[in-house]
């Protein structure tokens, strides 16, 4: 996207100067080699600190100065990101514009305290606020169980092995060995040693910018990213039952494509035609045609290189709607699809990039890619338009299944 600053002091910045929204949004992004040993910390460590700080060491008191900030908001989280595990920190508050003060200064001063001072305690975070924290992420970790779709997924990424077999909020027995101590090492971990990333979009300049974040310059250095490689895998397949009346069928495919190149760009094209859009081959053969799946669609990972099939079906039509799946791919294997297709499946990414100068939220997790992706937003749409029937046929020829899970419920 055209105006999108990006400059490396220690920090590296990405900032979107515009007078389009009435908020400033930032979001500091910290990322570290994804590991089992230490993905349970890390992924309560955001909640923990978020709740309180050393100046502000309640949830309570840690509210005030973001309501005397005009209702500033502060949400931290964490994810798996390709081959790195992702805290991020993101602040969002009214435009100092519009009210004629230098709010975001001052908000940023809060983060600071989040980032720099938090609740911890000759080195061990605050044991009451680390025991309820750990009592919700441990309600989260159960809550993917009851959805059959996100399980049968981690099902199949635990198929897959490596870091995709990592879950992202850890599982219950490591979250039993997270300790106030425990956490506080990794807190301790990720200041001194994760690539911190710092991505604004709002009525700034630069060097408001880079005034307003100087105190946390001291953090991080700007370690190089891996990338996952293809992968040398047995063709795996597993069946459980559950009693459920909707099976999970879930497909796993491997693409041989680098995440930092065009045909990475081109690969979008290729998923919306295979099941990402309503107009897809798998919701309209699968889906609509034949009736064997109440949902079937499709998702493009880059930073995995995986891309992956989701259906739910009735138990009894898993053969039959293998098949079909198979039928879809080896029709755009063969270049097997209408130009109209083709077309409406550009204007639909087309549509998609031009909605992120909407919203700051999604804009902003568009510009946390731009270190992966060496082309603008513009240059994407580009390559996108140039993508041929030929360029869609051989890019799917490059797709190898990886792996089949279903969880089966009925009579099957």
């Amino acid at each position: 996207m055209k105006g999108i600053e990006q400059f490396q002091q220690r920090l590296h910045y990405s900032v979107y100067p515009t007078q389009k929204f009435k908020t400033t949004t930032c979001l500091v992004s910290f990322a570290a080699p994804l590991s089992a040993e230490t993905i349970a910390d890390r992924a309560l460590l955001p909640y923990v600190m978020e709740k309180a700080t050393e100046a502000y060491p309640s949830i309570e008191l840690f509210h005030t100065p973001l309501e005397q900030l005009y209702d500033a908001s502060l949400y931290a989280g964490a994810s798996k990101v390709g081959k790195e595990h992702v805290i991020q920190f993101q602040l969002e508050v009214v435009s100092d514009a519009l009210v004629g003060e230098p709010v975001l200064s001052e908000a940023i001063k809060l983060l600071e305290e989040v980032l720099l001072r938090p609740n911890a305690y000759d080195g061990a975070f605050q044991p009451l606020i680390v025991e309820q924290e750990a009592r919700l992420q441990r309600q989260r970790i159960e809550s993917v169980y009851d959805d059959k779709m996100r399980f049968a997924q981690q099902r199949l990424q635990e198929l897959l092995g490596g870091e995709l077999a990592i879950q992202s909020l850890g599982t219950l027995e490591q979250l039993e060995h997270v300790t106030p101590k425990t956490l506080f090492d990794a807190y301790t971990s990720m200041i001194r040693h994760d690539r911190v990333d710092v991505y604004v979009v709002g009525d700034v300049s630069r060097e408001q910018v880079t005034a307003a974040f100087a105190p946390l310059e001291g953090l991080g250095e700007r370690l190089v990213r891996e990338y996952p490689q293809p992968v040398d895998r047995e063709f795996q397949r597993l069946e459980e039952h559950q009693t459920i009346n909707q099976s999970k069928l879930h497909l796993a495919y491997q693409v041989d494509v680098d995440p930092r190149s065009e045909d990475a760009v081109r690969m979008q094209v290729v998923n919306g035609l295979f099941g990402g859009f309503p107009h897809s081959k798998l919701f309209m053969n699968v889906r609509e045609k034949e009736s064997l799946a109440y949902y079937a669609a499709s998702q493009y990972s880059s930073l995995s290189r995986m891309l992956f099939v989701y259906a739910g079906i009735d138990a009894s039509n898993q053969a039959k709607t293998e098949a079909i799946i198979a039928d879809q791919l080896a029709d755009l294997q063969a270049g097997t699809f209408e130009d109209e297709t083709l077309e409406q499946t550009k204007a639909m990414l087309f549509h998609q990039r031009r909605q992120l100068g909407d919203n700051p939220r999604q804009l902003i997790a568009w510009m946390s890619g731009s270190d992966i992706r060496p082309f603008s937003l513009d240059e994407e749409m580009a390559i996108i338009e140039r993508t041929s029937r030929q360029d869609v046929a051989a890019l799917a020829n490059r797709l190898t299944l990886q792996a089949v899970y279903c969880l089966k419920g009925g009579t099957a």
